[in-house]
């Protein structure tokens, strides 16, 4: 079973660290972010207190979900800029699936994002030995489509009318990156 990462993971200009409790203020933040939670959940917003976001998050990181790992991102001056999480991993199957958030808006569009995703797709494949990794994205988020296309990620099918956001509804689209196309 893969658990939380005991290890920190880098690329050139971000690190990866486990979650660390020093944090929970900044993820409190994050959390209660209305924009955030329409970029990366398919749950609707509903603000929590910090004492029911610190109850949960104490469980996040003293029984980890099994077959999971979740990461803080820190850009190269230390400052923690966002979350990363494998899904989903499957020893047997060699698959998972990836999510990453740069959280702090003062990051966005610096390719902080890009260089994350190139060390986390290097972990998955090289030290996890991953077969496949999968995202998926909804239709309203832009950054991240074009973020995982730019990788190589091939768009696999949509959920159509999947989440219901701003009086509507919208699709979700399902992408992967094979092994094989990532050492190409």
């Amino acid at each position: 079973m893969i658990t939380t990462a005991k290890r920190e993971l880098a690329g050139e200009r971000v690190r990866f660290t486990p979650l660390q409790m020093e944090n929970i203020y900044k993820h409190f933040a994050w959390n209660n972010d209305p924009e955030l939670n329409m970029l990366d959940s398919e749950l609707p917003y509903v603000e929590e207190s910090f004492g029911e976001f610190k109850r949960r998050f104490e469980e996040m990181l003293e029984h980890p979900e099994p077959n999971s790992q979740d990461f803080e991102v820190h850009a190269e001056d230390g400052t923690l800029i966002g979350v990363a999480e494998m899904t989903h991993i499957s020893e047997h199957n060699r698959h998972c699936n990836l999510t990453l958030t740069i959280c702090d808006r003062a990051y966005w569009g610096k390719g902080y994002g890009r260089d994350a995703m190139q060390a986390l797709l290097a972990y998955c494949f090289r030290t996890l030995r991953m077969h496949r990794v999968m995202a998926e994205a909804f239709d309203y988020n832009d950054a991240w489509k074009r973020l995982v296309e730019g990788m190589g990620f091939k768009k696999e099918g949509t959920l159509r009318d999947f989440v219901f956001r701003q009086g509507r509804y919208w699709d979700k689209h399902v992408y992967a990156l094979l092994e094989s196309e990532y050492r190409a």
